[in-house]
Parts: structure tokens; C-alpha cells; sequence
């Protein structure tokens, strides 16, 4: 059961890192001039998670 929540607890963690780096990418893209709005909050949140999947995953 343990093993359950370490899995889970480690999916929330990163899906709130992909909403840390969607927060930075949203306060730069909206500090650069454009219109803030939903559709832009979430692209910036789906960039977070693909740079973490990228990162997780790597090429190497």
C-alpha cells in the first residue's frame, strides 16, 4: 500500500512542477506583451509537462 501512495504522491509531484514551469512560462509570455487568457494559461501549463517529460525521458 505504501508503494501506492509513494507512486501517486510522485505523480502529484510532478504535475504540480508542470504548473510551476507553466506559471513561468505564462508570467514571461504575458510580460512580453501578449493578452493573458485561459488557452494560454493552459498551453503554458502542457509546456511545463512536455519540458518534464523531456527531461524525464532525455535522449541519452
Amino acid at each position: 500500500m505504501s508503494h501506492l501512495l509513494i507512486e501517486i504522491g510522485l505523480r502529484l509531484l510532478k504535475a504540480a512542477a508542470a504548473a510551476v514551469l507553466g506559471l513561468i512560462v505564462y508570467a514571461v509570455v504575458v510580460a512580453l506583451g501578449h493578452p493573458g487568457g485561459a488557452e494560454l494559461a493552459l498551453l503554458s501549463w502542457l509546456s511545463g509537462a512536455a519540458f518534464i517529460l523531456l527531461v524525464e525521458t532525455g535522449p541519452l
